[in-house]
């Protein structure tokens, strides 16, 4: 298993003693409750997509240049010829 080694500021050194007084944890197993508490938090938040650089990169590069693919713009051209239900 990989060894971490944590700098901490005094206060934040306290409050893990704190814990490890309060809780009967690891200092271990606190640094690796928060960081899975975090993941999965992050994880969890509705209205955020996450990519990697690479996908980010080709994301972007497709905004720039537009859609080149013949049949997602045929796809498009029939979408925007149909008369929505609400305007009869």
């Amino acid at each position: 298993m990989p060894t971490l080694t944590v700098e901490l500021e005094k206060f934040d050194e306290a409050m893990l003693e704190d814990l490890v007084r309060n809780t009967g944890k690891t200092k271990t197993a606190l640094v690796i409750d928060g960081l899975r508490s975090l993941y999965h938090a992050s994880q969890e938040e509705d209205r955020v997509t996450r990519l990697s650089t690479q996908e980010f990169e080709a994301f972007l590069h497709q905004l720039e240049e537009g859609e080149k693919d013949p049949q997602v713009l045929l796809a498009r051209k029939r979408l925007l010829s149909v008369k929505p239900v609400w305007e009869d």
